[in-house]
């Protein structure tokens, strides 16, 4: 029996004829929602567009690289990303896991193994989505959607406010250091403590009941920051 997939996926090639037949087959396999780009433009459209479960993405595009796309991705979503490439060396491959991809698979491929695997993340990531929202105080921090939510009202945040949350996040409880988060936040264009400093004021704005005495992100002096979890705030 084919089983009913409600996950949308978008599969970015510039091989017209490989779209086609992808499309075609994850169709067939139960997934409802399959769309295609043939290039950076298209895909970033889509991306930024469509409500995705997952991207199929292959790295030689005609007017960019896969792994710039992926990067822009990284910066304001967890999407589940599986690299689609003739690329087979061993600095692609680490390239790919170091932008945060999800799975690499070597061009020429069978669809079998490619459904196989995009079940396979798609598990791990519904299986996670409970993560998907981190209770902070009286706010909840819903990652999916990179916003804070305080009884039913939503509070947007930026690219780089969801970035230093996300990391303090998956740290809870815990100090990260200042130098951590330059580095993962601003990694090449190295940022500024003052810089940071901001940032995780207007973070606090909107999580705290009162940003100048937080509860919730609090400062570690000498150390870093600890986004503190509701069982201790």
């Amino acid at each position: 029996m084919i089983e009913n997939r409600q996950q949308a996926i978008l599969i970015i090639d510039d091989d017209k004829d490989l779209l086609e037949s992808l499309y075609k087959y994850l169709i067939s396999k139960g997934y409802k929602k399959v769309l295609t780009a043939k290039n950076l433009a298209e895909a970033e459209f889509k991306v930024i567009n469509s409500n995705l479960d997952l991207i199929v993405l292959d790295l030689m595009l005609p007017d960019g690289s896969g792994f710039e796309l992926l990067k822009k991705i990284r910066k304001k979503s967890r999407v589940p990303v599986i690299i689609l490439s003739a690329l087979d060396g061993i600095e692609d491959k680490r390239e790919g896991f170091e932008s945060k991809a999800d799975d690499y698979i070597v061009k020429p491929f069978l669809p079998e193994d490619l459904l196989w695997r995009i079940d396979a993340v798609l598990r791990r990531s519904s299986g996670s989505m409970s993560e998907g929202r981190v209770r902070l105080g009286k706010v909840i921090f819903d990652k999916q959607r990179a916003m804070l939510i305080r009884d039913d009202k939503e509070e947007n945040l930026t690219a780089k406010q969801f970035q230093i949350l996300d990391l303090l996040a998956n740290n809870l409880n815990k100090i990260v250091s200042i130098n951590q988060i330059l580095d993962d936040v601003w990694g090449e264009t190295y940022g500024y403590e003052n810089t940071l400093i901001t940032h995780i004021y207007r973070i606090r704005e909107k999580l705290e009941e009162d940003p100048k005495n937080p509860k919730v992100l609090v400062t570690i002096r000498g150390l870093g920051y600890k986004l503190v979890s509701d069982e201790d705030v």
